[in-house]
């Protein structure tokens, strides 16, 4: 029994591994594509910032819609106004983010710097406290999440407008190098 569930799992190895070796050209493409918008992102940060919010508040308001429909299927009248509520709650927040994106971008910038700062010394403190393999990887993460904390804070309102778009196109610039070369390494797989 052990050894047809491993070589089940072979199967699925070799299949996976093939299709990767088949499809290159196109993680290739989707890894380009990725990191050009990032560097996008990085050169045009306040533009980009101002996309990234009119998205989460796109996605909020197709939360509200969908929190919407769950409400009018609940039988419950009580959890019907509630969640009736929630995608009121939802669509509204949804399209201030959409028609007001600069606004957000200050807000959603100033709660991000408190979170890098609130995770670094949390981050910190678990360090200090727990024996964990890598501590001190952990505490240096620690630190530099405090000082992004405290420099975006520092350059609070001007931080609103670059930001979110920089960070966005870190993010993006770092994955689409990462499909480059695992495109690039699938090329070269022997199946």
């Amino acid at each position: 029994m052990d050894h047809q569930v491993h070589e089940e799992i072979r199967l699925i190895q070799r299949n996976a591994l093939q299709q990767l070796k088949e499809n290159w050209k196109w993680y290739f493409l989707l890894g380009a594509g990725l990191a050009v918008i990032g560097a996008l992102g990085i050169m045009y940060a306040f533009t980009a910032t101002l996309i990234s919010v009119v998205y989460l508040g796109a996605l909020l308001v197709v939360a509200g819609f969908f929190e919407a429909m769950q409400a009018f299927r609940l039988s419950k009248w009580g959890e019907a106004f509630l969640r009736a509520l929630l995608s009121i709650l939802y669509i509204a927040a949804g399209f201030f983010m959409i028609f007001q994106p600069a606004i957000n971008a200050l807000t959603l910038t100033l709660v991000l710097a408190a979170f890098f700062v609130i995770s670094g010394i949390m981050k910190i403190i678990f360090s200090a406290t727990r024996h964990v393999p890598h501590k001190g990887w952990l505490l240096l993460s620690g630190i530099v999440s405090i000082f992004l904390g405290v420099l975006i804070w520092t350059q609070w309102p001007y931080s609103g407008l670059w930001v979110l778009g920089t960070l966005v196109g870190i993010e993006l610039l770092f994955t689409g190098s990462f499909w480059i070369m695992l495109a690039l390494k699938a090329r070269k797989l022997s199946v």
